[in-house]
């Protein structure tokens, strides 16, 4: 019997040790493309990549992505937003995509927010268009917060011209983790089955909160999959979900910002949304003055610029054209 468990424990062993050193699955074409033009800048002894193109418009526009992904997910909106604007300008923000990803890093919407403002300093613009999606308008909420702070104190600071949040918890009242998210904040649990994730624990996770008939494709999934593999991303995501607590500790200072800012604000919101349900929309138009607002097709889940592209850049091409009207 103390054999067979002996075999038991060995062979467990093994296939354990073959699943964590297992590789990353390699890059794919679209993925390279959009990777290659990419730079980085140093943090704090830290690489952070990004993306700044130069297009057929006017003006600069700063896209920030959401959790767990990265700046790949505007890649089917890069083009209508190389047509509007002059420069379209993407990071990776700390711990995501193909920025570096320390272990036992405390993450932070503050330092994830300072990092933007390193990297627009770095690229020597003072005056953006901030994009925004799930994480991302968390950051966008805290450098709103900030331009705030720089205006009692006026102070110089980022001249933001407008903001357009797409779905996100920006209210953490109406925010729902999902279970992958609410086990992966868990102290010390979390950081155990993380390094048990896989590709088809994944794949379910993420695809839960696309509409039904906008899953991406198997391929689109391994694209999401391989980068957040890249430097074991994965091994990082408890310790990134520290932002849900965050939104509840600082809500009085990230949607105060959102009430009292003077700037146009814009939301495009898919409704087939499992984080966001749709009571947020009546919740969004009760608590923000002037509220301004696009609801994509019931069909639309969590990712508007992944899956109904076209339909988001017309409405944010919209909302960009009555502010400049």
């Amino acid at each position: 019997m103390s054999t067979i468990l002996n075999v038991l424990i060995g062979v467990l062993a093994v296939g354990a040790a073959v699943f964590l050193n297992y590789p990353a699955p390699p890059q794919s074409p679209i993925v390279y493309q959009w990777q290659s033009p990419g730079k980085f800048m140093q943090y704090k002894e830290k690489n952070i990549f990004y993306k700044d193109e130069l297009g057929n418009g006017t003006g600069t526009v700063l896209c920030l992505h959401g959790f767990p992904t990265s700046s790949f997910d505007w890649y089917k909106l890069w083009p209508a937003l190389k047509r509007k604007f002059g420069r379209v300008v993407a990071l990776d923000f700390l711990g995501l995509g193909f920025s570096d990803k320390p272990r036992f890093h405390k993450y932070s919407i503050f330092e994830q927010a300072s990092i933007v403002e390193e990297l627009l300093q770095t690229l020597q613009t003072n005056k953006v268009h901030i994009l925004a999606h799930d994480y991302g308008d968390t950051v966008a909420q805290e450098l709103i917060a900030r331009h705030l702070d720089a205006a009692e104190e006026k102070k110089n600071y980022v001249n933001v011209m407008s903001l357009c949040l797409l779905n996100g918890g920006i209210f953490p009242a109406k925010h729902h983790p999902r279970l992958m998210q609410r086990i992966l904040v868990l102290p010390l649990v979390g950081t155990i089955l993380s390094k048990f994730i896989n590709y088809y624990v994944f794949r379910n996770a993420l695809g839960e909160v696309f509409g039904p008939e906008t899953w991406p494709t198997t391929a689109e999934f391994r694209d999401f999959w391989g980068i957040i593999r890249h430097n074991d991303g994965y091994r990082v995501l408890g310790s990134l979900l520290s932002y849900l607590e965050e939104r509840k500790t600082n809500e009085e200072r990230w949607v105060g910002g959102l009430q009292k800012t003077v700037l146009p604000v814009h939301v495009i919101y898919g409704p087939a949304d499992p984080v966001n349900p749709p009571e947020f929309i009546e919740y969004y138009r009760a608590v923000i003055p002037k509220p301004s607002m696009t609801v994509l097709p019931e069909n639309i889940g969590h990712y508007p610029q992944l899956e109904a592209p076209e339909a988001t850049a017309d409405a944010y091409i919209s909302f960009l054209e009555t502010i400049s009207s």
